[in-house]
């Protein structure tokens, strides 16, 4: 089983592309289904865990992007899932500044983003879309089909206010998985300087790092993603 948890704000499937071609192995696809999960359903943290708990998944790899990874790292350490390997698409260790993370979102700018989705989502999304393809040498096509979704408009902005009161200082990171972990270097919504303080915890831990690139590489370089995917688990003997 392969587990996927996306974005904040993206639709649930939204990585989907990373595994567009099973056709060259569908007997481990078969033994290995992809598995995409919904949590902007939930509006309880607690609700969704007791979700993925129960349904006692037993992933060989989890990947996550963004709130996405974040979520992946909680279940992780509560034990809830234990795969045994972690792909991190730019997940933030902490999204809003504070004393202890210089590298973050400020609270003003958070509470505008805040205010902005409150009164108008569907705008908001579109200029979040515009923020994860900045700094990309695909922004255009990556701002245009960015799979963005207003859907349970309510329960996201739980999730935004999850965002902002999470902090990975929190986590103990001694057991985790191998963990890869795929960072544009113009990233403009989470800081790419963040990546250091994961690193300086996960003990088997491989940086990533795409140039040209914002808040999405699996969208600027899919190739190059997907050969990370399927290299680790087992499906390709080697990378370029």
């Amino acid at each position: 089983m392969i587990l996927l948890l996306s974005g904040w704000g993206q639709k649930f499937d939204s990585l989907k592309a990373i595994f567009k071609d099973l056709t060259f192995d569908p007997i481990f696809f078969a033994q290995n289904p992809i598995i995409h999960v919904d949590y902007s359903k939930f509006s309880n943290i607690e609700e969704f865990f007791a979700s993925i708990e129960e349904q006692n998944l037993n992933p060989k790899m989890v990947i996550g992007w963004s709130l996405g990874g974040q979520l992946a790292i909680r279940l992780i350490e509560k034990k809830i899932i234990n795969p045994k390997s972690l792909i991190l698409i730019a997940p933030p260790f902490q999204m809003v500044k504070d004393e202890k993370i210089n590298t973050a979102m400020s609270q003003k700018t958070y509470q505008e983003f805040y205010n902005n989705f409150t009164t108008s989502p569907s705008r908001t999304l579109k200029q979040f879309s515009i923020l994860t393809a900045m700094n990309d040498k695909h922004s255009k096509e990556i701002a245009k089909n960015l799979d963005i979704t207003d859907k349970n408009s309510d329960n996201l902005k739980f999730w935004l206010e999850e965002l902002k009161n999470f902090t990975c200082f929190n986590i103990n990171f001694s057991n985790f998985p191998k963990t890869i972990f795929l960072q544009g270097k113009g990233d403009m919504i989470v800081h790419p300087n963040q990546t250091n303080y994961f690193q300086e915890r996960i003990k088997d831990f491989t940086l990533e790092l795409f140039p040209n690139c914002g808040h999405a590489p699996h969208l600027n370089d899919p190739d190059k993603v997907r050969e990370i995917v399927f290299y680790e688990l087992g499906l390709i003997q080697s990378r370029r």
